[in-house]
């Protein structure tokens, strides 16, 4: 009996802290480079955005960052976009979910919305939440009421893993329903020791 192949799905893409270690100044000089590199040619010797989408962390104010140092490739951006070769969003930052209210949340999804549509794209319907150090119960609830089917966690979610793998359906005390997938242990840069050669 031989084995059906192993299906892995790669989401390129990248967590991005505004300033940390780093003051904003030299996060924004990274940025920078990253996103001319995405526009310019993201896999060497394969056409411009052939590749699979790059999803610029879950947040949408690295939109306004790049533009800022980048005015004149907003038409290369909104491109990108639009074809979905970049994404961004849903949130407009990447929040802690647990001290803001819920109002805050639904703002912040409301400026992420509007700050990748002002650019030429769409939000994703994945709820991204990979750095967050906690979740409310009501997340199931807030992505529903934005579209999202899907919520993606790292940080944040305790205790043993599902029964089924990383995978499970979270009801909130609306009855809203929302598929949470739970990052590996390595979270975000899981894959970033994949081999790069095709053997």
């Amino acid at each position: 009996m031989t084995a059906a192949p192993l299906v892995v799905h790669v989401v390129p893409h990248t967590h991005w802290d505004r300033e940390w270690y780093h003051p904003v100044g030299r996060f924004t000089q990274r940025l920078v480079a990253l996103v001319d590199e995405l526009l310019d040619d993201p896999v060497p010797g394969t056409p411009p955005h052939a590749t699979a989408p790059f999803l610029l962390d879950g947040q949408a104010v690295v939109l306004d960052d790049y533009l800022a140092v980048r005015p004149e490739r907003a038409a290369d951006l909104a491109a990108a976009l639009a074809t979905r070769p970049i994404e961004a969003g849903p949130w407009y930052v990447l929040a802690d979910e647990l001290i803001p209210g819920g109002e805050a949340l639904v703002r912040n999804l409301l400026a992420g919305a509007r700050t990748v549509a002002r650019v030429g794209g769409v939000a994703p319907r994945v709820l991204y939440c990979p750095d967050s150090f906690g979740h409310p119960a009501a997340l199931p609830t807030l992505a529903a009421g934005f579209g999202m089917p899907v919520a993606v966690v790292w940080r944040g979610y305790g205790g043993p893993r599902w029964p089924a793998g990383d995978a499970a359906w979270w009801e909130g005390a609306d009855g809203a329903r929302v598929l949470l997938h739970h990052l590996p242990p390595d979270g975000y840069e899981f894959g970033s020791s994949l081999p790069t050669d095709a053997a």
